[in-house]
């Protein structure tokens, strides 16, 4: 059935939210058996960028980064590496970046859009959730208190029906994140809105950002990151 209830209802009834809570001590605690998991993988994320330097960012995620074909231009001066996965869950993520060698590189922050597709595809938050624990594990392991700014789930015109698990997933962070090193949430759902509806910003397949779309979200992602960051590293990247 489809969920009536208004584009601007984002969150989670007061129930469910005191059921994410409860439930995201125990996601924190079981989150180090999938980073065992993942730790056999041998691949890495995808990078296209060819420019290095101190003022480095990491978009990590699904198609909705990987399609971010501006991004470098919409993050100058900073040097945004695209590190997004078409059509990518969780599973595809996370055996990646378990694999990332830090010497490699170490940006000053991940953005990290995931879970989606995870949603859609049926997936329970519970485990989606679980999922994120395990990336900001790696995080913490790999890049010890690297900020991760992790954006919120945007509603998809073409996914109407998993708006109710959208809308939990996004309160359930809003939950975790306090419990988790540097890790900020940023609200990227609500300026797609307009008058309580869905604005023109999304691609004729109704998931992924047109242009204008992806402006908002570069100017959502500045945003927070002024308020997230060192001021030195503001002011030298910036």
């Amino acid at each position: 059935m489809t969920d009536k209830r208004p584009l601007t209802s984002l969150n989670a009834s007061p129930l469910a939210k005191l059921a994410v809570a409860l439930a995201v001590f125990g996601l924190i605690v079981g989150s180090w058996m999938l980073v065992a998991r993942y730790r056999e993988a041998n691949m890495v994320l995808p990078d296209a960028a060819n420019r290095q330097g101190n003022c480095t960012l990491w978009f990590v995620g699904s198609s909705s980064v990987h399609r971010w074909t501006s991004l470098d231009r919409d993050m100058a001066p900073w040097i945004a590496h695209n590190r997004g996965i078409n059509s990518a869950t969780f599973a595809d993520i996370l055996p990646r970046f378990a694999h990332i060698d830090p010497v490699d590189g170490h940006p000053r922050a991940i953005i990290l859009y995931a879970g989606e597709n995870d949603i859609a595809a049926g997936v329970p938050v519970r485990t989606v959730i679980r999922q994120l624990a395990a990336f900001l594990d790696l995080r913490s392991q790999k890049f010890g208190d690297l900020p991760v700014l992790i954006l919120s789930m945007k509603p998809s015109p073409s996914r109407a029906a998993s708006l109710p698990d959208q809308r939990l997933f996004n309160a359930a962070v809003q939950h975790l994140i306090p419990h988790m090193p540097a890790s900020f949430y940023a609200d990227i759902t609500s300026p797609l809105l307009k008058n309580g509806q869905l604005g023109d910003n999304y691609q004729p397949d109704g998931v992924h950002m047109n242009t204008q779309g992806y402006r908002i979200w570069a100017d959502v992602v500045r945003h927070r990151l002024a308020q997230i960051l060192p001021a030195d590293t503001l002011r030298a990247c910036t």
